[in-house]
């Protein structure tokens, strides 16, 4: 990002892929960039409907217009105000850590990180504005998207950092672009004879010390949009972004696999992407996976236990002021533990 001295930061880029829409192809380069996190796609659509958007000198107001391959592009950044006027909620948090920087949350299920479209007020962000009150730091700088740095799906715990004050979110955000943040999940993922998690086309490698077998790989294969279903991610066989997700066995049931994954990039519903394209979709994942191919009795209980078996267990980052490499962990939920014991229990 850069200033041209309008008082505005700004963004310019030549866009060097295929035909695209210009919204498409801005809020790509910004992940690129780093800055995703912080300047969202409805502030990339303001900035095009409020002409702060120019394609080869021209100025473009409609989000949907094609742009072609080596276009000039620049952004004018227009902050979304949507934070400032967040809606305080009461609600307990259960916390970590916290100092003047950041706060370090298990966040649970069923919470969306902020507001979107159709729900305003029941989020993390609003959350966070009713526990650090109206004269808080985080409001008075007015931190985009009111200090989330990174994201986890509505139905995944776990782990989450916040940031209080700008300078926190910069640093912390510099951390997840450069993968530099430690990830690890556990996940509980349907298996068949089907299944190709286990084999080499899924990195699968098996190796035995002091008499105990560990199998662990690495999935290392692009996503992209899917082709057909826009709000869906799909293993891309032509472009699409580099993700690497590295997986280990915990444990091996009949028609089910206990798995750690850590992430060396963060895409967009990476883990339950990488698992549903080789044949081992989280439980309980109705976007990517289909819990009736389970026997009657496990699909019952993936269905009553009501969302993916999806857990950020453990968050590693470094201080964004002390420098002082930092590790939190969070417990797997006793219901997903159940869940777990239930499969592994046939």
């Amino acid at each position: 990002m850069s200033d041209l001295g309008s008082g505005r930061p700004t963004i310019k880029f030549i866009h060097a892929g295929p035909v695209s829409r210009l919204d498409k192809v801005i809020a790509e380069r910004l992940e690129q960039l780093g800055e995703s996190q912080r300047i969202s796609r409805s502030q990339v659509k303001n900035a095009i409907e409020k002409g702060l958007v120019s394609v080869n000198g021209s100025v473009v107001t409609k989000a949907g217009t094609a742009v072609q391959c080596a276009s000039a592009i620049v952004m004018g950044f227009v902050r979304d105000d949507s934070a400032d006027e967040l809606v305080p909620m009461e609600s307990d948090l259960v916390i970590l850590y916290e100092d003047e920087e950041l706060i370090v949350i298990d966040k649970p299920p069923g919470l969306t990180m902020h507001p979107g479209a159709g729900n305003r007020t029941n989020t993390l962000a609003n959350i966070l504005v009713h526990h650090w009150g109206q004269g808080s730091s985080a409001l008075r700088t007015k931190l985009p998207r009111a200090g989330i740095v990174h994201r986890l799906d509505k139905d995944t715990t776990g782990v989450v950092v916040v940031a209080k004050t700008l300078p926190a979110h910069e640093k912390l955000s510099r951390q997840f672009a450069d993968r530099s943040v430690g990830r690890a999940y556990r996940a509980l993922a349907q298996i068949s004879p089907r299944s190709a998690l286990f084999t080499s086309r899924a990195g699968g490698n098996s190796v035995v010390h002091d008499d105990r077998e560990f199998v662990c790989g690495v999935i290392d294969a692009p996503l992209g949009r899917h082709p057909k279903h826009r709000t869906k991610m799909a293993v891309a066989s032509v472009g699409g972004r580099r993700a690497v997700t590295n997986w280990s066995l915990l444990d091996r049931f009949e028609h089910g696999a206990y798995l750690e994954l850590k992430l060396e990039t963060g895409r967009t519903h990476q883990i339950r992407v990488h698992l549903a394209h080789y044949g081992a979709p989280v439980v309980g994942d109705t976007t990517y996976g289909r819990d009736s191919a389970l026997p009657h009795k496990l699909r019952i209980a993936a269905e009553s236990f009501g969302r993916q078996a999806l857990h950020a267990f453990r968050l590693e980052f470094t201080h964004p002021t002390t420098r002082e490499r930092l590790s939190f962990e969070s417990p797997v939920p006793t219901d997903m533990q159940r869940l777990v014991a239930f499969f592994g229990a046939r």
